[in-house]
């Protein structure tokens, strides 16, 4: 599958995407796994096999029920141990030669996350990566806003026609949230989902995001 248009704005999502932290959360999962008593996952093939939206069903397919330990404990302990191996992560290959590359087209850039703004702000400037993007757009603690209402909120403020802004993502999330604002969508496949799923989607697949600037 591939694009018949152009496009003027790349919406980019973090983690997973620009931010290769898929082994990292795997390695994490089976430490929490292996405090509990619980089965490890052989491999991050397996975690992607698991991984979902929303968190808590994610949670659910690894077998977690909530009856003893509620969900916020499980999710507080992960992103506590998160924030402190973040900066052992990488980008993933080819991301800054591709935001480059993006901006050298002319097309605009920002970057979408569920993180917390104030969070996502120190993960991009550790990275370096504020001067690719217009915007950068993380959850403001509005709890009736998801990443769908953020993107479609820049796209009113900025002038941009929705099929002319491509989101480029890692899961079904992510092509979710493009269907629904009438975005095309491009979906990395050494993310936090299988290949296998993501193929079902009919979302235009990269290997590797040297692929994206091709797209524009």
């Amino acid at each position: 599958m591939s694009f018949t248009r152009n496009f003027d704005l790349v919406i980019w999502d973090w983690n997973g995407t620009l931010l290769d932290d898929t082994q990292m959360c795997y390695s994490i999962a089976n430490e929490m796994r292996q405090e509990r008593g619980m089965d490890l996952m052989q491999s991050v093939e397996e975690y992607r096999t698991y991984f979902t939206f929303p968190v808590v069903d994610y949670y659910r397919r690894m077998g977690y029920s909530f009856e003893t330990e509620p969900f916020e404990n499980i999710s507080r302990q992960f992103v506590a141990m998160y924030a402190e191996r973040f900066p052992s992560c990488a980008l993933q290959p080819c991301a800054k030669d591709a935001l480059m590359a993006v901006l050298e087209t002319g097309a605009r850039q920002v970057l979408l996350s569920a993180t917390g703004q104030e969070k996502l702000d120190e993960q991009v400037e550790f990275f370096q990566l504020n001067r690719y993007f217009e915007r950068v757009i993380g959850n403001s603690n509005n709890l009736a806003h998801g990443k769908a209402d953020y993107a479609r909120e820049f796209l009113l403020e900025s002038g941009v026609d929705p099929v002319r802004a491509l989101f480029v993502g890692d899961t079904d999330h992510d092509h979710e949230i493009a269907s629904s604002i009438g975005c095309g969508c491009a979906l990395l496949t050494a993310g936090h989902q299988t290949k296998a799923h993501l193929a079902t989607l009919g979302a235009v697949l990269v290997s590797t995001l040297c692929e994206v600037p091709k797209l524009i």
